[in-house]
């Protein structure tokens, strides 16, 4: 099992993957430097990161992410 870093609400994150590890909620954050809220769902303030590891090198914005060039 990988170890993940954890992330408490108010800190500054970059785009990744954010699972609340009260209730599990998972939240996609796709901008750098988002300050991270507490959850909606729970308002628990601790998450388990899951950062974006790779990108393809066609994606250059958040909006081509969303809507990916066709290869």
């Amino acid at each position: 099992m990988t170890e993940h870093k954890r992330v408490k609400a108010g800190e500054k994150v970059g785009p990744g993957r954010y699972v609340c590890v009260d209730c599990g909620k998972t939240y996609e954050m796709t901008d750098a430097e988002q300050d991270l809220r507490h959850c909606p769902a729970c308002s628990c303030e601790m998450y388990d990161c899951l950062p974006i590891t790779h990108i393809r090198s066609d994606i250059k914005t958040p909006e081509d992410a969303v809507n990916p060039p066709k290869r």
